[in-house]
């Protein structure tokens, strides 16, 4: 596995606005070698248009996006990222293996070695029988894979995945999170927005909670630190203890010495989201 280190990807006070809209408001964020890094938010949050702007796809209105030192649209002449857009769909015309192979080439991946990461790709995403397959003889989850597999093929440095397992089934799912976790270990810098937060606190070794500006950053253990309470929840009767270590301690003793089950749960990264953005289901 590699030691992160380097930085791939620098963005220092990021501004994006459309018309009187603000979406990115001075927005700092870094992304380094080997690391997953997530940006968390609700919708409209400016995730995306984030995104779009370390890819290439939009231009700041202010602000500076380095990819390797370079600017977007160079660091993408150079073939060093993979991505998969929120939006996106593959060309329905090509088969699988086409389109794979089509956007490695375009990321100038030499000839004689696309054929086997290719394979691997489509493997890893579980696509290794569809190569043949027309594409849009395919689901719409399947196609989403097509995106992955064409994105992470190769193993390119940095690794840009905007919603990448919406509408995928969980087993799919699953084998979309060990890809991101395989290209991490290989030394790829992975980019991930997801609307899952279980998927970005199984995956993440830093991750960003924004709303049009960065509200807070760290690991997800250090995210969860900022909630100092601990649920005991009674199996028999089904209440609830959200309290303090030294009062769940006492709570603890007194439920074991009386023989009663019990379950102990620590915050979760949702429950930071939930703290830090409210519940869209609570009413005043």
């Amino acid at each position: 596995m590699v030691k992160y280190k380097d930085v791939i990807v620098r963005v220092e006070c990021l501004w994006k606005r459309f018309g009187d809209v603000v979406a990115n408001e001075c927005v700092s964020v870094e992304a380094r070698e080997g690391e997953v890094v997530s940006i968390l938010g609700p919708n409209g949050a400016g995730k995306t248009t984030l995104l779009r702007q370390v890819y290439g796809e939009l231009r700041p209105d202010s602000g500076v996006v380095t990819v390797m030192g370079l600017s977007p649209r160079k660091a993408k002449e150079r073939g060093v990222m993979g991505v998969v857009p929120q939006e996106a769909t593959p060309f329905n015309l090509l088969k699988v293996r086409e389109h794979v192979e089509m956007l490695v080439r375009l990321r100038g991946v030499p000839r004689g070695v696309v054929r086997g990461c290719v394979d691997d790709a489509l493997e890893a995403v579980g696509l290794g029988e569809y190569g043949g397959r027309l594409i849009d003889d395919l689901s719409g989850s399947m196609k989403r894979l097509v995106l992955v597999a064409s994105a992470i093929a190769c193993r390119p440095r940095l690794i840009i995945l905007d919603e990448p397992t919406v509408g995928i089934d969980a087993q799919n799912r699953r084998s979309i999170w060990n890809v991101i976790r395989a290209a991490r270990d290989e030394g790829s810098t992975v980019i991930l927005t997801t609307h899952y937060i279980h998927e970005a606190e199984e995956l993440s070794d830093r991750v960003y909670l924004m709303n049009r500006r960065i509200i807070m950053e760290g690991s997800p253990s250090e995210l969860r630190k900022v909630l100092p309470w601990v649920e005991v929840r009674v199996d028999d009767t089904g209440e609830t203890f959200r309290v303090g270590w030294d009062d769940a301690v006492g709570i603890i003793d007194d439920l074991v010495r009386r023989r009663v089950r019990f379950e102990v749960r620590e915050p979760s990264l949702e429950d930071v989201f939930i703290k830090v953005f409210g519940d869209p289901h609570e009413t005043e």
